[in-house]
């Protein structure tokens, strides 16, 4: 199903015009490539750099909680894997919309 962008009222994905306010529907070639693009995007949220990158930031917070108050200094090591699943998410995005 998708929605119309003029009225927001549910459609099936074979129709080119709204049923309710006649406004054009986006088409089922696009929808398609949307729900695969948010497929694919979703799986990388799932996948294992984002549980990295959140495990790494709840030990980084942790440490600061635990010895905030002792004037030391702190090293916080960005070890990459936050920065490589936001850029992969970013250029899949930026193709998608190049592709409109």
């Amino acid at each position: 199903m998708v929605y119309c962008p003029a009225c927001s009222e549910q459609q099936d994905d074979d129709k080119s015009f709204c049923r309710f306010c006649g406004g054009p529907l986006p088409g089922r070639d696009l929808i398609l490539k949307l729900r695969n693009e948010a497929i694919a995007l979703a799986s990388n949220r799932k996948g294992k750099s984002v549980s990295e990158s959140h495990s790494e930031t709840q030990k980084t917070i942790a440490a600061v909680q635990a010895n905030g108050n002792n004037g030391s200094t702190y090293k916080i090591v960005n070890n990459g894997v936050h920065m490589t699943s936001t850029k992969l998410a970013t250029d899949s995005l930026k193709d998608l919309m190049h592709d409109i």
